[in-house]
Formats: structure tokens, C-alpha cells, sequence
């Protein structure tokens, strides 16, 4: 393995991070299809905690993330997690007001 391959690669571009989940605590991102426990403990460990931060990925972010999901890769696009996220958005606030 080369030394690069610990670090997160540069494909596309990197989104918006937190260094914590919100004073709210963070979204349960397990309801997002496709990620289970270890793969939400994986994206808290990139930044990602929130579903409007998911939901705000563009191309360019998706592709980071996809190539940066080790043991993991493409899984954000394979399973749509833009989409699923802007969803579940939705019917959070729904269940809010």
C-alpha cells in the first residue's frame, strides 16, 4: 500500500464537514437504504451527521465521498443517498410542524 492510501483522496470535492453532530444530535443516517452501523460510524468519522448535510452533496461532493467510503465505494450513488436524505428531510420537518 502506498502512504496516500490512508488519506482521504482527492476525487472530486470534499463537502462541508462537521467536527460534531449539532447541539440537536446527530440524524439516525441508518435510515438512509444502505447504511448500516458500520458504515454511519465511518461517515460521523468523515464529518457526516446530519441527513440536510447528505442531502446537500452535489456531483462533484458525491464522487469525494463515494472514492473516500473505504471498503465501501460508491455506495452513496449505488444506493441514492442524496435523494433518500432530501426525503427523509421532508418528512422530518413534516413531523416537526
Amino acid at each position: 500500500k502506498s502512504p496516500e492510501a490512508s488519506k482521504t483522496k482527492s476525487v472530486g470535492k470534499k463537502p462541508a464537514i462537521l467536527k460534531a453532530a449539532r447541539r440537536s444530535g446527530a440524524d439516525d443516517l441508518k435510515q438512509i437504504k444502505g447504511i448500516g452501523s458500520k458504515l454511519e460510524k465511518l461517515l460521523n468519522s468523515l464529518g457526516f451527521f446530519h441527513f440536510d448535510q447528505v442531502a446537500s452533496w452535489g456531483e462533484q461532493e458525491l464522487a469525494w465521498v463515494d472514492e473516500n467510503l473505504k471498503g465501501f465505494k460508491g455506495c452513496a450513488t449505488r444506493h441514492n443517498w442524496v435523494a433518500q436524505a432530501k426525503e427523509l428531510m421532508t418528512s422530518q420537518q413534516t413531523h416537526a410542524s
